[in-house]
């Protein structure tokens, strides 16, 4: 596969300067793809009217047309940008799969990128998606390795695991390689940065934006897997991540948001529900462990909060 073949989606809400630096990090890459989509949440921050000034500014002697801007060079790197305004928040994987229909319908990529907006693409980031994906029989989404935004000396995450008796996932930084520096022992990619061929849109279709906020990366994954996918992740695909950046939390249990929490809580029970409902009981029941933590760290709301959703199925057995 060819990098140039090869369409970027990143999701912005309201979190442009973020996006902004992610847009110069595609810029300066040998091996940027062909073209580049900004589906922008409805910000209320004006993320829309600031990206489109700092692309005038920035991409001296491209032509601006409605939808974005187009290159003078189309031998030559990043061929266009475009911003997508969509007119309601529809979550991370609703961005991205607004992207990915947009562009298909104007353009013909092989492959898409798709990135959280606060990410920081190194040297060869694309290449190395490339070169897993075409070296694994059957590959599926392929992830990148994350590094500490402050320090990317430090890896932040390789792949995500998943215990599916307690609906509960988690990065790992420390993933065994397979040959051609891809990793293979892993139960998803994470999703700040995923690579995914038309072929398995086409047999396995776009992602579940029913999630809104976390595990849709897990569903797409599992989805894929029952096709005859395996995930997989570029061991030299490397990537800063401002982590929290786009959701309001900061790290841990103690600086999730609220709105990570409530997401987190209806997320788990739907995604066991939907691949692995016979342990729909034990994960249900494992949440009294989170309230008991949230109780203990003097967190009432939090508290209050998992129990009403616990005690609200319609929120997760639709």
């Amino acid at each position: 596969m060819i990098v140039s073949s090869v369409c970027a989606v990143i999701v912005n809400w309201n979190g442009w300067r973020d996006t902004v630096l992610c847009l110069e990090s595609l810029l300066a890459l040998d091996d940027a793809p062909r073209s580049v989509v900004v589906c922008d949440n409805a910000s209320s921050d004006g993320s829309v009217a600031e990206m489109t000034e700092w692309a005038r500014r920035q991409l001296q002697g491209w032509s601006q047309h409605e939808s974005g801007f187009v290159s003078p060079d189309p031998a030559r790197g990043i061929r266009s940008i475009a911003f997508l305004p969509l007119d309601a928040n529809f979550g991370y994987a609703g961005g991205l799969n607004a992207g990915i229909e947009w562009a298909r319908q104007r353009w013909s990529p092989e492959a898409f990128w798709l990135l959280n907006n606060d990410v920081y693409a190194e040297p060869g980031a694309l290449t190395a998606l490339t070169a897993a994906v075409s070296a694994v029989p059957r590959a599926g989404i392929c992830g990148s390795v994350l590094l500490e935004w402050e320090d990317p000396k430090q890896v932040l995450a390789v792949a995500g695991l998943f215990r599916r008796w307690l609906g509960v996932g988690w990065r790992t930084n420390d993933v065994p390689a397979g040959p051609h520096d891809v990793a293979l022992e892993l139960d998803f990619p994470v999703g700040a940065s995923m690579f995914v061929r038309t072929d398995y849109l086409d047999q396995v279709g776009l992602m579940d934006d029913s999630y809104f906020l976390y595990f849709e990366e897990m569903d797409w994954v599992e989805r894929g897997r029952r096709h005859g996918f395996i995930p997989i992740v570029a061991l030299k695909s490397r990537l800063r991540h401002r982590e929290g950046a786009s959701t309001g939390s900061h790290g841990g249990a103690r600086g999730k948001s609220l709105l990570s929490e409530r997401y987190g809580v209806i997320n788990r029970l739907r995604i066991t529900r939907k691949f692995w409902p016979w342990f729909l009981p034990l994960v249900w029941a494992s949440l009294a462990v989170v309230v008991l933590d949230r109780v203990l760290h003097r967190e009432k709301d939090r508290a209050l909060l998992v129990l009403r959703l616990m005690a609200s199925p319609s929120l997760w057995l639709r």
